[in-house]
């Protein structure tokens, strides 16, 4: 197959034909932020909005979506392109729960990662402070995997692999607009199939919203020494 040559921040990148820019640009070693690109996925999700670029004659679209055409011309880091990652951002982390001290994934986590990259300051934007935010509750509701909705950036990751990837939809997307989240209670594709733990779903996951149980109880054990430390 004869390969299109594009350009991409002054850089000749050649790709096959059909490729989404996010993907030819990564091959190249050029960083574009994402949070729910997967390169197995053969459709994009597009979620996270973190992957704008600037493609001359078009304007600002998601990389993960615009496939490579011969002679193409993409910004990736105008101030234009900034502010708006920055502002898909922001929206990620206003109802985020940002105490990654006590987090699992501190130090290991995409969230984390991406921050520095869009330079954002992980903490509440000062847009979003007026917001009521009230806590979701963990789910439990599959015995291999705590769930927590505070930590969940709805990257799409784990449905993917679990519905896609291992032909199973043990996950899914339940209701919509600010109130969408996770559904572990999914029916499986397969009448009769039950979730056997893979694991896979806790390790595609980008922040500490899917973790093994033992890790909460961790953290709990944890956070209930802290307390009572802090009484006596």
């Amino acid at each position: 197959m004869d390969l299109i040559e594009l350009t991409i921040d002054g850089t000749k990148v050649q790709s096959k034909p059909g490729t989404r820019v996010l993907k030819a640009a990564l091959d190249a070693g050029i960083y574009i932020p994402n949070l729910c690109y997967i390169p197995e996925a053969e459709l994009p999700f597009g979620g996270c909005r973190l992957c704008y670029v600037d493609v001359e004659g078009r304007g600002l679209v998601t990389a993960c979506t615009q496939p490579v055409r011969d002679g193409l011309v993409i910004h990736t880091q105008t101030p234009e392109v900034s502010k708006v990652r920055q502002t898909a951002f922001k929206l990620l982390l206003a109802y985020h729960h940002l105490d990654c001290r006590v987090c699992w994934k501190n130090k290991n986590c995409e969230l984390q990662k991406v921050a520095s990259k869009v330079k954002v300051k992980l903490k509440r934007p000062a847009e979003f402070r007026g917001l009521p935010t009230e806590w979701e509750p963990l789910d439990t509701t599959n015995p291999f995997i705590t769930y927590d909705p505070n930590r969940c950036i709805l990257c799409g990751k784990c449905v993917w692999v679990c519905g896609e990837k291992n032909k199973q939809s043990f996950i899914d997307f339940a209701f919509r607009g600010y109130r969408t989240r996770l559904n572990l209670s999914a029916v499986p594709s397969t009448p009769g199939n039950k979730c056997e733990s893979c694991g896979e779903c806790i390790a595609i996951c980008p922040t500490a919203a899917l973790q093994p149980p033992q890790i909460q109880m961790q953290l709990d054990d944890k956070t209930q020494s802290g307390v009572e430390s802090g009484a006596s």
